[in-house]
């Protein structure tokens, strides 16, 4: 009997968007847009970190978390794609529950709400072979261009208004340097395994240096991050329980190593936003 008002509890926190986490402290809940789904937002597929297929399925190391987490939550997994400057403001105005594979900033912290981090990325700067690059004065007169609302945005900009480019999303700016729009595209290490740049043997990349096109030591080397709403904590502690459980188990770090990526301490970073 006890069993059964058990389940009929459960049943109905789920018909009501509001989940009681066993990764939380009694009490604590969390919400969902879609009473039964985890809808997560997405910008595209980002090699080998999010694998986007048909059927609202995801791969990838953001797969291997998301998955397991509507699993053990017996929940459905809803993904909604759209660009990376959108997902955000959709986790902010709580039109989705969370958003994959964000780097920290002070100013994002102020409207989002940072899960732990699940990977390490390293900055580079990738160009065609034929380029001559030897550093930062090598682009003077060039272009170099990354995504709108990228960490890497505001410090292109300020090395050079002319020179940087900005672009929507990953897959046009990565044309646009195999089709010699602009000379230079900054982004994480791993995007060279992912179409367009995987698909042409031409391009390179170049580690970046402190102080390179501006852009200062903290933001060579991200943590890569999920985030929920401000309001919704209790989504971002039962995530954190997912992934610590993951590591426990070991299923963590062989997702890692199938993935070629490296591992993080799992810390918070400086949580600004509020709400409860």
């Amino acid at each position: 009997m006890m069993r059964l008002r058990v389940l009929a509890v459960v049943l109905l926190a789920s018909a009501l968007g509001v989940l009681q986490s066993p990764a939380l402290p009694q009490g604590t809940a969390f919400r969902l847009v879609n009473p039964g789904y985890l809808t997560v937002g997405t910008y595209g597929t980002v090699l080998p970190v999010i694998i986007i297929s048909p059927g609202d399925t995801m791969g990838g190391q953001e797969g291997a978390l998301f998955n397991a987490f509507v699993r053990d939550h017996s929940l459905k997994l809803k993904l909604y794609q759209t660009t990376f400057s959108s997902m955000i403001l959709a986790v902010e105005q709580g039109k989705i529950d969370a958003g994959t594979y964000v780097f920290y900033t002070q100013e994002r912290a102020k409207h989002v709400y940072y899960t732990y981090p699940f990977f390490v990325s390293r900055a580079v700067i990738y160009t065609l072979k034929s380029f001559p690059y030897t550093g930062p004065e090598s682009m003077n007169g060039q272009k170099v261009g990354t995504v709108v609302g990228f960490v890497w945005a505001a410090p292109l900009q300020a090395w050079s208004p002319s020179g940087a480019a900005l672009f929507p999303d990953q897959t046009t700016v990565g044309q646009a340097l195999l089709n010699g729009q602009i000379q230079g595209y900054v982004n994480g290490n791993m995007v060279i395994h992912a179409p367009p740049l995987s698909d042409s043997p031409n391009v390179v990349a170049h580690p970046l240096h402190p102080g390179d096109f501006t852009i200062p030591e903290s933001m060579l080397s991200n943590n890569a991050y999920n985030i929920v709403g401000c309001a919704n904590r209790g989504l971002a502690a039962a995530l954190d329980r997912e992934l610590a459980t993951m590591h426990s188990t070991g299923e963590w770090r062989k997702a890692l190593a199938a993935n070629g990526l490296e591992d993080v301490p799992l810390k918070t970073p400086g949580q600004i936003c509020s709400g409860g």
